[in-house]
């Protein structure tokens, strides 16, 4: 009697009459969950390894023009964040094609839990990461990129009801409150009505802190027409922006100083 060989299914799949060995691309027919966080896992591994091209390679980002801006920007965000730390949690089904990861650690110097969307893209999964809002990508892609600690300017023209801007220049914070002093105004025959609120740019995308504080009623540059405010909760950190809402029916404009300690 002939002696029967067993080849082992987890190290090689026939596809088409081809073999091929297991890789790191994960492919959609395998379970959702699994593949979702092997896909972040990867993610995590490349970035903490400074792979940045091959992290590129894992995400839909459009938040940047190019790939070698990507790259830049990830590279900061792995100086900036400990990709080493990230522990995935969980993954819950969406759907079949998407997946939402639950994982915790040092996120923009901050430990928290955070949630990735990963999402089925030409028969691999992806990470989706942070978004492509023209007001996003305005102020992520400034000629250049700088950080004020001590102070900040900003101003904007024309902004239309319930959109969120974000201004260009990121700053540091030791911990203490953001202080803003500014003007803003909607014309003779309309209050302004905006809000601002800090928000810090992550390898996730956007994320709000503390408080958005809410200014009514116009205001002009003179020295003793124009408005302060005080944002609180915000952590020692980096990368932070404000967050600027009109909630006016008309187009506002506006500018102003931020300062941090």
């Amino acid at each position: 009697m002939k002696a029967k060989f067993l080849v082992p299914l987890l190290s090689l799949s026939i596809i088409g009459g081809a073999f091929f060995s297991n890789t790191s691309t994960i492919h959609a027919s395998e379970d959702p969950h699994g593949a979702a966080k092997l896909a972040v896992q990867e993610f995590f591994d490349a970035m903490s390894e400074e792979n940045f091209a091959e992290a590129t390679e894992l995400v839909v980002d459009l938040r940047y023009p190019s790939t070698e801006k990507q790259i830049s920007k990830y590279e900061h965000y792995n100086s900036v964040s400990d990709f080493e730390s990230m522990k995935i949690i969980e993954a819950s089904l969406k759907d079949e094609s998407n997946v939402v990861v639950t994982f915790e650690g040092n996120v923009s110097g901050i430990e928290s839990k955070n949630e990735i969307n990963v999402k089925k893209v030409n028969n691999e999964w992806k990470l989706i990461l942070g978004d492509d809002d023209p007001a996003t990508i305005a102020a992520l892609n400034a000629p250049e990129f700088t950080t004020q600690a001590m102070v900040d300017y900003y101003s904007f023209t024309g902004f239309n009801y319930g959109r969120a801007h974000y201004t260009i220049n990121s700053f540091s914070t030791v911990g203490n409150a953001v202080n803003i002093i500014g003007w803003q105004y909607a014309g003779t025959q309309y209050h302004a009505d905006v809000t601002y609120q800090v928000a810090q740019d992550s390898f996730l995308g956007w994320k709000t802190i503390g408080e958005s504080e809410p200014v009514y009623g116009n205001s002009t540059s003179a020295a003793g027409d124009r408005f302060s405010i005080s944002l609180t909760g915000v952590p020692a950190g980096s990368d932070y922006h404000i967050r600027i809402v009109n909630w006016a029916t008309v187009p506002v404009d506006g500018a102003g100083n931020v300062y941090t300690n």
